[in-house]
């Protein structure tokens, strides 16, 4: 849908936090959609009274749940529904791959400078040595790259500048070296389109909160098809077992059926979940919020945030206040970083402006993050609260 089309002074008022202030902070937190909201109910509602016979099937079909977030998540970034595995976070996508490519002492992974802590911790946990570069360039991460180099490892655009990074380039740089590349999508997939078929990813972990608008919980990561057979995951459940024949109900009222019966393993993304009975709630919520995101469309969705992000840019620099995120717009992201300290933040707090004070690495600030459901008026706030510093 063209973002011309869209009445977002109506998409706002389907989202009763942003009334009366500024919610400038989804970069930190999103706001759930109705119908995000809605499947909770819907879902506690079926647990408070479940039907009068057996509870089985009630739990087979709470699979769908899982199975409708799935489609979902791939749907939004353009891959196949078997390379979508359903994690807790970011960070548990990224472990659950750090663990399974058996990444140890010996090896080594590169990330920028200023990383997210959560990015780089799986890899260090692991006794892999951690390389830092000083920018998210390709030319810095080639000039480092060796034989005992396993992947390279970015926030596809970064938490404490906004920056977005060039993964096409970098793509190149770890084909050519025979790495992998594991984004961190965190806080680009939602306001910025993400097409895994276009960007050269081999691992996107993308935790649902933020950008995605789901509550706390549930998120995604995708793993390209190529390289799922290479995984051998730390931790294995019945759950990712292959479906026996004629279904779970059938099998788990077959008398013959025995604790070493061979299944067989899913030979999908799905081999990376838990594998127990699932997170059904959460997922209720998570297909709800990424259906209401992919109804938007990522182009619309990009086009508006980018309006308010130029707006606020252009606000910023009649304001004199100075940017440390980038201006061009291949480089920008939905996250505007300006220069400010705990007193500054303290005085948005007052004027009804909810933002994040994010530094790393000698650099950062003021973190603003403008979403689908902010408008002019939400910029204007922050804006004068600014002039009164």
């Amino acid at each position: 849908m063209p973002a011309a089309a869209i009445d977002w002074a109506a998409i706002r008022g389907r989202y009763p936090a942003t009334q009366g202030r500024a919610y400038l902070d989804t970069a930190c937190r999103g706001l759930p959609p109705p119908e995000a909201l809605a499947a909770i109910e819907a879902y506690c509602a079926g647990v408070a009274a479940p039907g009068a016979g057996s509870v089985t099937e009630d739990t087979v079909v709470a699979f769908e749940a899982m199975a409708r977030a799935r489609r979902a998540a791939a749907t939004l970034v353009g891959a196949g529904e078997h390379e979508i595995a359903l994690v807790e976070s970011t960070q548990h996508g990224l472990n659950a791959v750090a663990g399974a490519l058996g990444i140890g002492p010996g090896d080594n992974v590169v990330c920028t400078a200023i990383e997210f802590i959560g990015t780089v911790l799986p890899w260090r946990r692991l006794g892999a040595e951690v390389r830092l570069v000083p920018s998210a360039r390709p030319e810095d991460f080639a000039a480092v790259l060796d034989g005992r180099t396993r992947a390279v490892v970015v926030s596809s655009v970064q938490e404490v500048t906004g920056e977005r990074v060039d993964l096409a380039g970098l793509g190149r740089v770890c084909q050519d070296a025979g790495v992998l590349l594991v984004a961190d999508g965190a806080q680009h997939v939602g306001p910025v389109p993400f097409d895994v078929r276009e960007t050269p990813v081999d691992v996107l972990a993308v935790g649902a909160h933020k950008w995605l608008c789901s509550p706390f919980g549930l998120g995604f990561l995708y793993v390209r098809r190529g390289l799922l057979d290479e995984l051998d995951p730390v931790l294995r459940g019945y759950m990712t077992l292959a479906e026996p024949a004629g279904g779970w109900t059938a099998y788990l009222g077959d008398p013959a059926r025995g604790p070493l019966d061979e299944l067989g393993w899913l030979e999908t993304a799905q081999k990376l979940e838990l594998g127990g009975t699932g997170p059904y709630l959460a997922a209720a919520a998570l297909a709800a919020a990424l259906e209401a995101l992919l109804e938007l469309g990522s182009a619309a969705i990009e086009s508006r945030v980018q309006a308010l992000v130029e707006a606020l840019i252009d606000g910023l620099d009649e304001a004199g206040v100075a940017l440390v995120s980038p201006r061009e717009r291949e480089r920008r992201s939905g996250v505007v970083v300006f220069e400010g300290d705990e007193a500054l933040l303290g005085r948005l707090e007052r004027a009804g402006v909810a933002a994040s004070l994010r530094r790393s690495g000698g650099v950062g600030g003021i973190r603003a993050s403008p979403y689908l459901y902010n408008d002019e008026e939400d910029l204007g706030r922050l804006l004068v609260a600014l002039a009164g510093a």
